[in-house]
């Protein structure tokens, strides 16, 4: 068999694609144990993903800032909370920002950002300004443009 030929499963699974500061990545996740999984995307075809690890240094890196700020429950009003899960993790000038989007993902999911500060593991998300918002919004779109159709909320 040659190594092309090969086709992994994780039937148990969870996957989530997202981006960190320009890679593509996939986290795999198993609830059972809590156990996650970091890979680089490396090619995406219409049935595959070629994947790669990116390294013990850069996992570590990576998994540290995401790991408390990669799920979210978001609140409005008196309607139930929805679970977003991190679909990017992008830096514009020296401030870093999480763009989010629901956990059931749809067709044309929306997306929404929140400016992330402090320090790893006390990372926490503030809500942004219009003025910040648009800002940000406008470096999402440019960073990500030929990832992703999405819609800003």
């Amino acid at each position: 068999m040659q190594r092309d030929d090969l086709r992994f499963m994780f039937p148990k699974a969870k996957h989530y694609a997202f981006v960190f500061e320009n890679a593509h990545l996939l986290l795999v996740s198993w609830d059972r144990d809590d156990t996650k999984l970091l890979f680089v995307i490396q090619e995406h075809q219409a049935d595959a993903l070629m994947l790669d690890y990116p390294g013990q240094t850069f996992t570590h890196r990576v998994m540290d800032i995401i790991e408390h700020i990669f799920f979210v429950q978001l609140a409005e009003g008196d309607k139930e909370p929805r679970k977003y899960v991190l679909g990017s993790y992008f830096v514009v000038g020296n401030r870093a920002y999480g763009a989010y989007y629901p956990e059931a993902v749809s067709a044309e999911p929306e997306v929404v950002l929140f400016r992330i500060t402090g320090e790893p593991p006390n990372l926490v998300l503030d809500p942004l300004d219009e003025e910040e918002y648009a800002e940000a919004a406008a470096a999402f779109r440019e960073q990500h443009s030929g990832l992703l159709d999405i819609t800003l909320e």
